[in-house]
């Protein structure tokens, strides 16, 4: 895990953008819970089949984390802490709620700005 913004670029070009974690746990961990005959969202059934994604974790400080899913669990591959202006903006939208959470657009947009950097 590392705040370095250099860690999170070496994966850039496997980020499913659209994919959020209650999706990857859906897809990856919790097969008895899927649609099988759903073909937009069809389980994943076989080893070394992952997805790399963008989440907030705000069981601590609250930050952004790169994420791999597997039908092992997740890995977090970096992390970058959020400026305290987006940090306070998101704990009042989210009422302080702890966990794994989707990306609001306002912190896509800042960390998009961040990794272009």
């Amino acid at each position: 895990m590392s705040d370095d913004t250099n860690a999170c670029k070496q994966w850039l070009n496997e980020v499913n953008w659209d994919m959020i974690h209650e999706d990857a746990v859906t897809l990856y961990l919790e097969w008895g819970n899927n649609n099988y005959r759903d073909a937009m969202r069809s389980p994943v059934t076989r080893s070394g089949e992952y997805s790399v994604y963008f989440a907030v974790d705000t069981w601590e400080e609250p930050k952004v984390v790169l994420m791999r899913m597997d039908n092992y669990g997740s890995t977090i591959l970096c992390s970058k802490k959020l400026p305290a202006e987006l940090s306070r903006k998101l704990l009042d939208d989210i009422k302080d709620i702890k966990g794994i959470l989707e990306l609001p657009s306002y912190i896509k947009e800042w960390l998009i700005a961040e990794l272009e950097k």
